[in-house]
């Protein structure tokens, strides 16, 4: 079986070089049902693995990172679909769910954006009833980039609703959109990070968030520091030790934060840049053996 794992993995590789790579999507493309909805107005598009696909009641909610869309999830294949495989691989299928607003959004609440409140108390229920409900299952959240941010916002204003969290390469960082310029300066020259990359960064971000204070009320490290319920969701942070935007810095002090508020988290850093993560154990750790 371990042998088979491999091969699928060589065969990912192999039919990305040739330029084969759109017939790998397609064939796991049709293990999805794919569609768009609009809620209270706002529109966004979803993907959720078919009942026929899966073996387990657990649901695996995935946020995608920037550029990206509802089908990262299966169309990353040297990314997010290695962490599929090495489930399956256990005998591990749950139930998938990936949702988009767009190539480029942040799950926040505020007067531009009231996008956390749907996600929770719109989007969860309409694609669940159309999964046949929860049954027992656990919730699991992964993040990736810009959606590691959204997933530590959600997951940390919602105590309880996601029984483990993997922030991958999140956009979590010790700078803002309202830092001033020498505190951007001393960020790039602390973190190594490229400055056309962390300019990016705070573009998109001064489009999301109003104003400092705005931005604090969604810091996910001063959620962190304030968080005190007693429900508990388990982190595992892992991000690239050569990160352009500087997320490495940020992802460490999450699960620094984290600890102090005895919180069970795991770090994982790796070799290489944005957004590389620990595959294999992002995957044992959803299944819950890391």
């Amino acid at each position: 079986m371990k042998t088979l794992f491999v091969i699928s993995l060589l065969l990912c590789v192999s039919v990305s070089s040739q330029g084969s790579f759109e017939n790998e999507v397609e064939i796991e493309k049709r293990n999805y049902s794919c569609g768009s909805e609009n809620l209270s107005g706002i529109s966004f598009r979803y993907c959720y693995r078919n009942a026929e696909a899966t073996t387990s009641n657990d649901i695996i909610y995935f946020f995608h990172g920037l550029g990206g869309s509802e089908e990262t999830w299966f169309t990353q294949c040297l990314g997010t679909l290695v962490i599929q495989k090495w489930w399956q691989f256990r005998g591990y299928r749950p139930r998938i769910v990936a949702i988009s607003f767009g190539p480029q959004w942040l799950l926040v609440n505020n007067k531009r954006f009231p996008l956390l409140p749907l996600f929770t108390k719109g989007i969860m229920p309409f694609l669940e009833k159309k999964m046949g409900g929860l049954q027992g299952g656990r919730r699991h959240l992964i993040g990736q980039s810009m959606g590691g941010f959204s997933a530590a916002e959600v997951a940390l204003r919602n105590p309880g609703l996601f029984s483990r969290v993997a922030l991958l390469c999140p956009a979590i960082t010790t700078v803002g959109p309202f830092s001033s310029s020498e505190e951007i300066e001393n960020y790039i020259e602390r973190t190594n990070a490229n400055p056309r990359l962390v300019k990016r960064m705070l573009k998109i971000s001064r489009g999301v968030f109003l104003n400092q204070r705005d931005w604090e009320n969604h810091d996910p490290l001063r959620l962190l520091q304030k968080y005190s319920s007693a429900k508990r969701s388990k982190f595992y942070v892992s991000t690239g030790l050569s990160d352009g935007y500087g997320f490495l810095e940020g992802s460490e002090e999450f699960v620094d934060i984290a600890k102090d508020q005895s919180i069970i988290s795991k770090w994982v850093p790796v070799p290489g840049g944005h957004c590389n993560f620990g595959r294999k154990a992002t995957a044992y750790f959803i299944m819950g053996e890391e």
